[in-house]
């Protein structure tokens, strides 16, 4: 689970877009210029909102826990996003939004997934939304890592956590966002333990995020 990473690769006939789309991602996050890039923005792109949607089929958000028997690693299947870049190197105030179905998240092992599901974890009956809004952006000193800052809400109770982010649009057809945050879980009461296993308190969380730019960005460009 920790260090697996997704490449997604579009068909031949979607590439020239795509391949913007990726390198266009870079430019606008991080205020980068280029001879060839340099040229080709109209003055009200530049100044224009950029809105780009997240991608669930083509990602994976996945997390990871330690535990004294046998680690506990799921994914959510279900869950949607949005990514907003107000102007042309505007990183301060990018707006990443995610709220992700609780109840899809699968371990792989049935019996596992309904006691992570029940009162004790994560509770989905009660609390089936799991929620990240950004309130900040900090740069890092690398053009390509961020640390984005938000109210991460998890059984109804919201707290401050970082994402630390990393861009990934290598090659000309690839626009891929990978993200890692972590939390104490007993921070949102979940204090107890699996039977007859020890579980962490501490819980990774790993974003492997396609990114396309949405058809309105298109229009006003």
């Amino acid at each position: 689970m920790d260090g697996r990473r997704a490449a997604i690769t579009y068909g031949e006939s979607r590439k020239q877009g795509k391949g913007r789309t990726a390198v266009t991602l870079l430019i606008l996050l991080v205020g980068l210029t280029s001879p060839g890039f340099a040229q080709k923005p109209a003055a009200k792109s530049q100044t224009a909102p950029v809105r780009f949607t997240l991608v669930p089929e083509k990602s994976k958000i996945q997390f990871f826990v330690s535990s004294s028997l046998s680690d506990v690693n799921g994914a959510f299947k279900i869950w949607h996003g949005s990514l907003r870049i107000p102007t042309l190197g505007s990183v301060n105030r990018i707006v990443l939004r995610l709220n992700i179905d609780a109840n899809s998240m699968t371990t792989g092992n049935g019996a596992k997934d309904g006691i992570i599901k029940g009162k004790d974890f994560f509770w989905v009956e009660q609390y089936p939304s799991i929620t990240f809004n950004s309130t900040k952006v900090l740069p890092t000193g690398d053009p390509s890592k961020f640390q984005i800052q938000g109210d991460f809400t998890l059984r109804g109770v919201t707290k401050q956590v970082t994402l630390e982010v990393k861009l990934d649009p290598s090659g000309t057809v690839q626009g891929i966002i990978h993200g890692d945050l972590s939390f104490d879980r007993t921070d949102f009461g979940m204090t107890k333990n699996m039977p007859f296993n020890k579980v962490a308190d501490t819980v990774k969380v790993t974003l492997d995020v396609d990114v396309e730019r949405s058809p309105a960005s298109h229009a006003a460009k």
